[in-house]
């Protein structure tokens, strides 16, 4: 019923702002939209395209593929020239390989005012929409990783706070490194917990594992807090020579605990992509989960969630120490944690072959998904894939927004201060924005499985890694990669 009423409520906001467009202005046009398979980030549309298709006269084709594949459709249709699609929703992480080379259609000025663009997040607008000084996509969805847990079993007045303490000698609380993640995730682990009215047992963790999915994000959420310098922005590579920071002690050290992982959690988790998780974690079975926001309005859904009212919502935890490259040394920070959020994936945003037939209709379909009016209900929606990205939607002083869409008011207050924390730390990690992004995140992905599965060392897989970076960076030249990756991360700003 909740669901129903706000679909309800988003119609009617999207009917009261309809006008932008001639009726019947694209009458037997057909656009095909790409994006991956599911409900997240395709749902939208399948929701929403009929409105527009009933205002336009045009017809809108949804072609969904796997994640793992919708690169390489997205990258063969415009290399071969195919015109396959008109409109492509993609990560932000693509851009490289989709603007550089002209594949997208600048985006018109007039669409980009229309957006209420001084309510954007920078992270999420310019930064990931633009390549150079031109944008080519317009910003649907704002992304970072955070870190979910059970709060009723978490907390300095659990039942199990005591013996937490006399086992590990520090009170039971939200955890703020990686070593209190693993220590409660070890006590808890197998234990017998109250969830949703009945003891059962509970794991410590469900995160991500799958391989050709999404999970290497998961891994260099791990990763940040051991491998990122304070000050220095450069994260995956060296800023002075683009050599990678892949295999160095930060990075091996977070792979071989997030292998040790494995035995935190149920053992099918080695096949889990964040599709799987974002349904096991609302179901109770562990006390961990680390995703996108999405987790937060699925976590309030009582259709899919045992646990409302339950989580807790926070940033990702840090590092005890962290490896300094450039001292080529460990290094304990003052405060006892190295934080370093990751902005993982950046985001899905919308653009428009430059080589589409419709490319009028295509524009004007992308500028309705794209409205404010509409992105900032999605993200309160389970399931969309959208995550907040605009400061109308991150208010923790006006959080009647996230109470309208299910959330209690602390949970709402909750979830929205630990997203702005994460993307407004200092010491964030950007993800890799340059041509070749999903060749080297593809590589990684390869790599961090066969360690997962015990195949080869961490130490051997992200050797493995470096050496395959250096060939992509030496075949797409390593000046010109090197120039894109300090402008991606703000080197010498």
């Amino acid at each position: 019923m909740r669901k129903f009423t706000v679909f309800v409520f988003v119609a009617a906001l999207l009917v009261l702002s309809l006008g932008v467009t001639a009726q019947g202005e694209f009458a037997g046009q057909t656009i095909v939209v790409v994006t991956q398979t599911g409900r997240s980030i395709g749902g939208p549309v399948e929701d929403f395209a009929p409105e527009w298709e009933a205002m336009t006269g045009a017809d809108v084709q949804l072609q969904q593929f796997a994640f793992g594949e919708l690169y390489e459709k997205m990258i063969t249709a415009f290399e071969t020239g195919s015109i396959d699609y008109d409109m492509m929703i993609f990560p932000a992480d693509w851009a490289g390989d989709f603007m550089a080379p002209g594949y997208l259609e600048p985006m018109p000025q007039e669409l980009l005012d229309a957006l209420e663009p001084d309510d954007i997040i920078p992270l999420y607008a310019d930064r990931i929409t633009a390549w150079g000084d031109t944008v080519y996509a317009l910003p649907y969805d704002g992304d970072s990783h955070m870190m979910y847990y059970r709060k009723d079993l978490v907390n300095p007045e659990s039942p199990y706070a005591a013996e937490f303490e006399a086992e590990y000698g520090y009170p039971l609380d939200e955890p703020q490194t990686w070593d209190q993640y693993f220590d409660i995730a070890t006590f808890f682990n197998g234990r017998e917990v109250e969830t949703a009215g009945e003891m059962l047992p509970i794991y410590g963790v469900a995160e991500a594992q799958r391989r050709n999915a999404q999970s290497y994000w998961v891994y260099l959420s791990h990763a940040a807090g051991y491998a990122k310098t304070p000050g220095n922005p450069c994260f995956f590579f060296d800023c002075a020579d683009m050599t990678p920071e892949v295999n160095n002690p930060g990075f091996v050290r977070a792979l071989e605990e997030y292998v040790a992982l494995r035995a935190l959690g149920p053992e099918e988790m080695i096949n889990w992509d964040v599709a799987d998780t974002r349904v096991q974690f609302p179901a109770g079975i562990s006390v961990f989960n680390i995703d996108w926001g999405d987790v937060g309005p699925i976590s309030y859904n009582p259709d899919a969630s045992v646990i409302v009212g339950d989580t807790g919502f926070a940033p990702l935890p840090g590092g005890t120490e962290y490896w300094d490259s450039q001292a080529d040394a460990w290094v304990t920070p003052e405060s006892g944690v190295n934080r370093a959020p990751f902005i993982a994936f950046g985001g899905w945003i919308i653009g428009v072959a430059a080589d589409s037939d419709v490319k009028e209709a295509a524009l004007d379909f992308a500028a309705f998904m794209a409205r404010p009016e509409l992105v900032r209900q999605l993200a309160t929606i389970p399931d969309t894939g959208i995550n907040p990205s605009r400061y109308s939607q991150l208010n923790v002083e006006d959080v009647s927004l996230w109470v309208e869409s299910g959330f209690d008011e602390e949970g709402a207050v909750d979830y929205l201060s630990a997203i702005l924390e994460g993307i407004s730390h200092p010491n964030y990690v950007l993800d890799i924005r340059i041509r070749g992004s999903a060749e080297y995140l593809s590589v990684l992905d390869t790599e961090v499985a066969r360690a997962l599965v015990g195949e080869i060392t961490a130490q051997e897989a992200l050797d493995n890694v470096a050496a395959q970076w250096n060939d992509i960076t030496d075949r797409l030249g390593r000046e010109e990669q090197l120039a894109q990756y300090r402008a991606s991360v703000g080197y010498g700003e």
